[in-house]
């Protein structure tokens, strides 16, 4: 695992495969597209909340992603990007997208290469071995490409949304 990324810190880049969420009256593009995203897409044009979790559609992670799904349009209308990242592949992704109507971008990293730049990589004892996961991580990346905030491991999966909106409010006013 990399040294923990801190607030200040350059959000290392990535290039990963990715799905989008669905848009108002329409469906979500389907996942052999071949989407290919960027951090530095987003460069000089809006903040970035990528938030990294373990498994599409475990309870815990259906929790955070539907939450951020409820903020979303909040977030889009400050100019806010909401991502989510897992091992999970594109068809994966598009079914999660689908079952709960997420209205945001999820990231396929299957090489698992922006999960260990961020290093949100741990290990965890599993039936007496042990096995890398990923911990449950979100990060606000400014325009500049700085990480403006790390939460880690956040307890209120359905409220955490609500946590960063508030934080990125007050960033944006400073």
């Amino acid at each position: 695992m990399s040294d923990a990324l801190e607030v200040g810190d350059r959000a290392p880049a990535f290039d990963l495969p990715a799905v989008y969420g669905y848009k108002a009256g329409e469906t979500s593009p389907s996942a052999e597209e071949k989407v290919m995203i960027r951090l530095k897409d987003f460069q000089d044009k809006k903040w970035v909340v990528l938030a990294f979790y373990a498994q599409d559609s475990s309870p815990e992670d259906t929790r955070l992603m539907i939450g951020f799904n409820e903020w979303n349009r909040k977030f889009k209308k400050r100019d806010v990007e909401v991502m989510g990242c897992s091992w999970n592949g594109v068809n994966a992704h598009q079914q999660f997208i689908e079952v709960y109507q997420l209205g945001f971008t999820l990231l396929a990293d299957e090489y698992k290469k922006a999960t260990e730049a961020y290093g949100v990589i741990k290990e965890v004892e599993d039936l007496g071995q042990m096995t890398r996961v990923i911990e449950r991580t979100t990060f606000v990346i400014d325009k500049t490409g700085m990480i403006r905030g790390v939460w880690r491991n956040p307890e209120d999966l359905r409220n955490h949304p609500s946590e960063i909106w508030d934080f990125i409010q007050k960033e944006k006013k400073a």
